[in-house]
């Protein structure tokens, strides 16, 4: 023989072989395959799912980020316009009061002046009674009756003229 020898027990081995290799093939490494190509694209649609939440979630959240922000502007605007009605009502009080106090005052002061008109008139009076008794006594020795009548009658006239 030359070189080559043909052996039959090569060539069934390498039958067995390329058999051995088919049939891990079809019942072995195709299923194989398939679970992990499976598994691989279920991971990859939970990664995607879960991408999408996420992004939902960040979305939502900077919603809600806004939403509080506007919150508080209104808060702090319905505070601004709390303290600028609450100032305005303190400003409405202090002038209310300061109209009443001005009433008031010059309630007092007309009263004081009607009192004072009174007192005068009183005292004009009594000025007047007194000075007719005081003539009285001073002319009683002095004048008769008809005299101090005129007397007094002019007295009462210049009194009366007076006020």
């Amino acid at each position: 023989m030359g070189l080559l020898e043909f052996n039959w027990t090569s060539v069934i081995m390498l039958m067995t072989f390329g058999l051995l290799v088919y049939f891990l093939n079809k019942f072995l490494y195709k299923p194989f395959l398939e679970i992990m190509d499976r598994r691989k694209e279920k991971i990859e649609g939970e990664i995607r799912n879960a991408e999408n939440l996420r992004k939902e979630a960040e979305e939502l959240k900077k919603k809600a980020e806004k939403e509080l922000e506007e919150a508080s502007k209104r808060a702090q605007s319905i505070v601004e316009r709390a303290e600028r009605e609450a100032e305005m009502i303190i400003n409405e009080a202090r002038e209310k009061a300061k109209l009443e106090a001005q009433r008031i005052i010059e309630s007092g002061k007309r009263q004081v002046e009607m009192e004072m008109v009174r007192a005068m008139e009183d005292l004009r009076r009594r000025a007047g009674e007194l000075a007719v008794t005081l003539a009285m006594k001073i002319l009683s020795g002095v004048l008769d009756e008809k005299a101090k009548r005129e007397y007094l009658m002019k007295m009462l006239k210049k009194e009366i003229e007076e006020k």
